[in-house]
């Protein structure tokens, strides 16, 4: 016996139900699994990309103190103001211990050095505000609420050369201060290509 399955039915509600959970599930998972974003400033209307992980890296600051740490957050941001593009390194810092936030020098972050493969990048800061890259809200979000957010100039070649790096370290020009990356950077790694791969094309 055929049962004909009409076009009201309880089956036919179901099924459709059930296809579009599917489609929600998959357009979640396609989602979560770019390494690029891209966003448009409500204010500005520039059109920003980004790295959805950016590069993480530390200093310990006691040798008795196992959770004293100076982290450093590295991220490339593409800026399209109407067809012209700037490339920029976002770059944040914050300390677990609070007395380091106190006496930290300004003049640090005038300067900065991505050290690829034992060959130095020497970048200069292009301001600390928003406005430094045209935008009116953040793009990276801060890892704590007491980092310092700097921003510096950075050139495609320059990406690239770090991008096909096996070892990267971050100096202070300044200090003298040298940071580690804190885990493998893979994920970083493999977003900052991605970055590249639409910025070059």
């Amino acid at each position: 016996m055929i049962t004909e399955v009409l076009p009201g039915s309880r089956w036919m509600r179901k099924s459709s139900f059930t296809m579009a959970l599917i489609i929600v599930l998959m357009s979640a998972c396609a989602s979560n699994s770019e390494l690029v974003l891209s966003k448009l400033d409500p204010k500005t209307s520039v059109t920003i990309n980004y790295d959805k992980s950016p590069f993480i890296f530390f200093r310990s600051l006691s040798p008795t103190q196992a959770d004293a740490k100076e982290y450093v957050y590295v991220g490339p941001l593409e800026v399209n103001r109407s067809g012209d593009y700037r490339y920029y390194l976002w770059v944040a810092t914050w300390s677990t211990m609070d007395n380091a936030q106190a006496v930290r020098r300004r003049d640090r972050f005038e300067s900065i050095e991505v050290v690829a493969d034992g060959a130095p990048l020497a970048l200069k800061t292009s301001g600390a505000s928003l406005e430094t890259i045209g935008a009116s809200e953040p793009v990276y979000p801060k890892p704590v609420g007491w980092a310092t957010e700097n921003y510096y100039d950075v050139t495609l070649a320059q990406l690239r050369v770090i991008a096909e790096s096996t070892e990267l370290q971050l100096q202070f020009t300044a200090t003298g201060e040298t940071y580690l990356p804190w885990d493998d950077q893979e994920s970083s790694m493999d977003g900052l290509r991605e970055f590249l791969f639409r910025s070059e094309f």
